[in-house]
């Protein structure tokens, strides 16, 4: 099976859509055209198939992966040990990048500056911060908890041959999870913990995608016949089931913006449906790019948004519809080009350039020698 590069072009729009998310695009803008919060709403709502998105492809891309491999636990191991060091190096940035800004803008007294410091260390040492992580500037590593968590369970059901039944697992408590993330009002039911974790969301999806990728040949066979116009058009009716629902439990029933719902799932599912009947849509040189560093702007930027965020916390600037145009794209570019650099560096430090060795000069030699 050739390569899926209509992943890697869903894996670009995926991260910029996360980007909006976390930038409240328009949110609080004036717009010269409707209302900021409902530009702000529609954006936010299309943007959420990004993180089920991620999971799914990481689930897809991990089990073809095992069936083109021979000894299927080293890989898991070195893949799970790329994931694990890349979120407690990010992990630890983060944590002392919050500690320090902890102290140095926190303004109360010295009771309440300890105070603000005993919190953040009991909510960074305790068991939950291994299902969620901590709601910091490092928040969104959540995913990357989450993700570690889910490929374990995947891959031990792949070598017992229990993916389905994984999968059906991970879809009864990604349903018990909604109840806690979107529907909780509605059925007057009351869930303490965040379901926005592995156990409750990752699981679902990333099973969701390593079955597409376990039964990738099957499900190419049994599309053979339908058109390409007919599963983009799925994708499309995904995203508008998404916005209606989302619509009506917000706006008609009055209840909090959850931020996934039932109809994340028919979206994911025909998103990735699409993906394997057109594989090329992002054969591109940039796509390709940008997809290999994804989880690069991932982890970064958050760190650019405290950045700005603070520097113009009081400038009216951040409410022009200007700034609301440009915040995700800037906090996108910049992201980008941090981690392409942290990557070049690393790749130094650990190559370094061999100086050259000084030319002999001939007239010292020795004359018994046959060098030339």
């Amino acid at each position: 099976m050739t390569r899926n590069y209509s992943i890697d072009f869903f894996k670009c729009l995926a991260i910029f859509g996360v980007v909006c998310i976390h930038t409240h695009t328009f949110r609080d803008t004036a717009v010269p055209f409707g209302n900021g919060e409902t530009w702000a709403f529609i954006i936010d709502t299309l943007a959420r198939f990004s993180v089920p998105f991620f999971f799914a492809a990481s689930g897809y891309l991990f089990a073809m992966k095992l069936e083109r491999t021979e000894d299927t636990f080293a890989y898991f191991k070195r893949y799970t040990g790329k994931l694990i060091g890349l979120l407690a190096a990010w992990f630890a940035f983060y944590w002392i990048y919050d500690f320090i800004k902890i102290i140095t803008t926190s303004t109360g007294t010295m009771s309440e500056q300890k105070a603000a410091l005993t919190a953040y260390f009991q909510d960074t040492f305790q068991w939950r911060t291994l299902l969620d992580g901590i709601s910091y500037t490092q928040y969104q590593l959540w995913f990357m908890f989450a993700l570690i968590f889910s490929i374990i369970i995947i891959y031990a059901a792949y070598r017992l041959h229990l993916l389905k039944l994984t999968l059906l697992a991970g879809l009864l408590l990604n349903l018990i999870g909604l109840m806690g993330q979107s529907y909780g009002p509605l059925f007057h039911v009351t869930m303490e913990e965040t379901t926005r974790n592995g156990i409750y969301f990752g699981l679902f999806y990333t099973a969701l995608g390593a079955c597409f990728g376990l039964y990738e040949k099957q499900l190419v066979q049994a599309m053979r016949n339908v058109q390409a116009r007919t599963v983009g058009m799925l994708a499309v009716s995904g995203f508008a089931l998404h916005l209606i629902e989302r619509f009506i439990l917000h706006y008609k029933m009055d209840l909090p913006q959850g931020e996934y719902l039932i109809s994340t799932i028919p979206l994911t599912v025909f998103l990735l449906l699409f993906t394997l009947k057109t594989r090329n849509i992002g054969k591109h040189r940039y796509v390709g790019i940008v997809a290999k560093n994804v989880v690069g702007i991932y982890l970064i930027h958050t760190l650019w948004r405290s950045i700005f965020d603070q520097a113009l916390d009081q400038s009216p600037f951040i409410h022009t519809f200007a700034w609301g145009l440009l915040y995700a794209p800037i906090l996108y570019g910049l992201s980008l080009v941090t981690y392409i650099l942290l990557q070049y560096v690393k790749a130094k430090l650990r190559s370094p350039v061999v100086p050259r060795q000084a030319k002999t000069n001939r007239a010292l030699r020795p004359s018994n020698t046959f060098a030339k």
